[in-house]
């Protein structure tokens, strides 16, 4: 593999990673007003997807000509391989979370992302500390 083909992959990688969803914290006290399920792609699953797209089209793409063309050819196969590894990767991992949506004692409605099914429902109190919810017990 040339030096320019790992220094794009590199690149390619810590574009992928950058893309990845930072999400807020919350902690506090409050009642629940709503909860809506949705199906997410996997962030890991994209990263390695990409990767090993990229890998084998690069691979792919060296074996086609010679010269400039070879070159050429590597680095369209390498592109063409991690969004097409990309979108396999994430339809291959989907997930379900749910967004519930917490009224907290300060009056702000924040929406919070929790992986594990919601064991309380909207009327609730319930204490959320780092992103993760309690139902308090009345």
């Amino acid at each position: 593999m040339s030096i320019r083909l790992a220094r794009f992959l590199m690149m390619l990688l810590l574009c992928g990673l950058s893309a990845a969803v930072w999400s807020q914290s919350y902690s506090g006290v409050g009642t629940v007003q709503s909860i809506q399920e949705a199906q997410e792609s996997s962030k890991t699953g994209n990263v390695v997807g990409a990767l090993g797209g990229a890998l084998l089209g690069g691979w792919l793409g060296s074996n086609i000509g010679g010269g400039t063309g070879r070159t050429i050819a590597t680095g369209v196969g390498a592109v063409g391989g991690a969004l097409a590894g990309k979108s396999v990767g994430g339809n291959m991992s989907q997930q379900t979370v749910w967004y519930v949506t917490v009224r907290f004692d300060d009056g702000i409605d924040r929406r919070v992302r929790v992986e594990q099914a919601p064991s309380y429902r909207p009327g609730d109190r319930v204490r959320v500390s780092d992103n993760v919810i309690e139902r308090i017990a009345r």
